[in-house]
Order: C-alpha cells, then structure tokens, then sequence
C-alpha cells in the first residue's frame, strides 16, 4: 500500500475531477480541473513550469463571428480557422454558439469535433478573461507547483482518457511511459484508458498504475444514449477501478501544506 498525500486531476475532461469528487480522493481543487486537455499537453505544461498555461489565448464563438486574443496573443492560429469553416462539436454537443478558450500554444490537428483533437488545452468552464476567474486558476498553478516540487510530499496525477484508439495496448502504454520519463514527471500516474476492444485489466509498472476499462465505442455510445440531441456519458460506472485503485493507493487525508 502506498501513501499518496495528494492527488490531482490531469484530463482529458470533467469525468477526472468528478471522479476524484466522487470518491473523495481529491483534497483541493488543481489547475487542469474542468477543462480539456491531454495527457502529453498537461506534461508539456508542468515540465515548462506552468510558462505557457496562461498565454496565448484565443476566444472563439462561430455563430457569433467573433474572435479575440488574450494574454499575450498576436494572432489566430491558422487551424483555430479551420475550425470555424464547418460546425463545431464536442461529441454530440454543437459548441457553435459556445465562447471557445483556447490556449494556441498547445494546438495539433483540429477537427471539428474537439474530441477528435490529439493535442488540446480548452478552459470550458473557466472564462478566465475575467480578473477573478483568472486570479483563481493562477492560484490553483501556484499551489500546485508548491506541492508538486516539495519532495515531503507523495505526489499522484490522475488521468481518464478519451477511448483509445489502438490494436496494441503496450505501444500506448509505453507512450506514456515515455513522455513521463521525457518531461521528469517525477509522481506517481494513474491512467484510466479507456478502450472498446480490449477487456479489463490492470498493471502497476514504472510508478504507473494502468487500468483498461472496456466500454462500448464512441458510435454505439451516441446511438444507444442519444436523447433529445444530448448523450448521457456520466452513465459509466467506475468502482471497479476504484477498487483497483484502493488496493495499491491509500490517500493521507491528513497531510496539511505548510502554507495553510
């Protein structure tokens, strides 16, 4: 059983922070909470120091036909444009009426489903153009480093990813391996892949602990929960991994940062 004194939420989207809520893993709240971002880019963004997390910021809205830059930002990336050609979503949901945070420093392919992006950083519940909502997000940074680079501390990152697509498990897994030996993420890592051709399973290798969770593919996800032009995906049930979790895991609810 291994101590862990705190543990954040790294994405890919909201179902990792309802996650740790849910099973009252997490003790505070993390910069990469409630937003869209992937695993590489939340590595990218802690080796960097958190440099670039609160720069370069497009806001997009496409039926509004607006366009704005923040922070630091000269420009619109030429793929934020591409985007606004055709309609965009996020899975089923039509995000052409929504005000797009984006963070143009970590931009890859786009397509016009954002769950397509391989490399994303959305703040899609954060408008951190405002002062406060800003001042928030850079103090959950300012925490985070705080504990990330205190070697007193038992450090976990936590991960859900969107489903997975792969013929070869071990080649993802080992992606990961790499990037975290790349960027000197220096904590442990859980992963939660999700896949819809490989059953469950789990491993605990190299500080990462990997559950696969078998679920349905995203097709069959938006033909069998499709209600009113919605999807329901919080209907996945998680307590099997967090079992699994809890028989390598065990968080210090105790342990209080020196600046509190």
């Amino acid at each position: 059983m291994i101590n862990i004194d705190f543990i954040f939420s790294i994405g890919y989207r909201c179902n990792s922070s309802d996650f740790l809520k849910k099973y009252q893993l997490r003790s505070m709240s993390g910069p990469f909470d409630y937003m869209f971002i992937d695993i590489e880019t939340a590595f990218d963004i802690i080796y960097d120091d958190f440099k670039n997390f609160l720069t370069n910021i497009v806001v997009v809205n496409k039926n509004n036909k607006t366009k704005e830059l923040y922070y630091n930002a000269k420009s619109i990336d030429q793929r934020i444009h591409t985007i606004l050609d055709k309609n965009i979503r996020y899975m089923r949901h039509d995000y052409n009426n929504t005000n797009l945070i984006i963070n143009q420093n970590y931009i890859d392919k786009t397509h016009s489903n954002i769950y397509e992006w391989n490399r994303i950083c959305i703040f899609h519940h954060h408008d951190i153009r405002g002062k406060i909502t800003y001042d928030t997000i850079q103090k959950r940074v300012n925490r985070f480093k705080d504990i990330y680079e205190n070697k007193i501390y038992q450090k976990c990152l936590f991960y859900i990813t969107r489903i997975v697509d792969t013929n070869h498990m071990e080649s993802y897994k080992n992606i990961v391996r790499a990037l975290k030996k790349q960027k000197h993420i220096d904590c442990y890592i859980i992963i939660i892949i999700c896949s819809d051709r490989f059953d469950d399973d789990y491993a605990f290798e190299d500080d990462i602990l990997f559950i696969i969770k078998r679920v349905e593919s995203y097709d069959q996800q938006l033909k069998k929960y499709h209600v009113d032009n919605d999807i329901n995906f919080n209907y996945i049930n998680f307590d099997k991994e967090y079992s699994i979790i809890k028989k390598i895991f065990h968080l210090n609810h105790n342990v209080l940062p020196h600046w509190i």
